[in-house]
This record gives C-alpha cells, structure tokens and sequence, in this order.
C-alpha cells in the first residue's frame, strides 16, 4: 500500500509541475473562442485540445480529459457554446488539481 501512496504522490507532484504548462493549453482554446473560432487560432487549439486529452488521462485525470475531448469535438464541428462549456469545465478541472 506504501508503493502507492509514493506513486500517488509522485503523479500528484508531477501535475502540479505540469499545471502552468496545461493551462497555456486551455488559454490557447480560450484564445479560439475570443477569435470566433476563425483560423489559425482555431487549429492551434484543435492540436491543444488533442494533447490535453492525451495529457490529463496519462495524468489519471479522467474528467480533464473528457472535458477536453468535448472541446476538441465542439472545435472540429466549430459550436462555440460548446468549446465554452467544455473550457470552463477543463479549467476548473485543472486549477483544483
């Protein structure tokens, strides 16, 4: 059981190392929404959104990363309220760690 604690806590330091870093990220998606989703802002997020959901879920954060994939969706199918909806769910998700 120790083992895991010491995992836990690794993983927990890393994604606090890691969270300045995952919050560009989420900038990059806000910074698509402020643009109306036109390009190029819209395709950086696309390859954010992409790396977030990779990211969080190697991170074991299953909810980030869902919240992600609904953002990378709403970007492909360019529906703004739904990019929204899934960055402020994906920040508050990465801000309470």
């Amino acid at each position: 059981m120790q083992e895991a604690d010491e995992l836990q806590a690794v993983i927990a330091a890393m994604f606090a190392s890691a969270r300045p870093r995952l919050l560009a990220r989420v900038e990059a998606l806000e910074a698509a929404v402020t643009a109306d989703l036109r390009e190029p802002e819209r395709a950086e997020a696309l390859i954010q959104a992409h790396t977030l959901v990779g990211t969080l879920g190697t991170f074991g954060r299953p909810e980030a990363s869902d919240a992600a994939r609904l953002a990378e969706s709403g970007l492909e199918s360019r529906d703004r309220d739904v990019v929204c909806a899934a960055v402020e769910r994906l920040r508050a998700e990465i801000e309470a760690g």
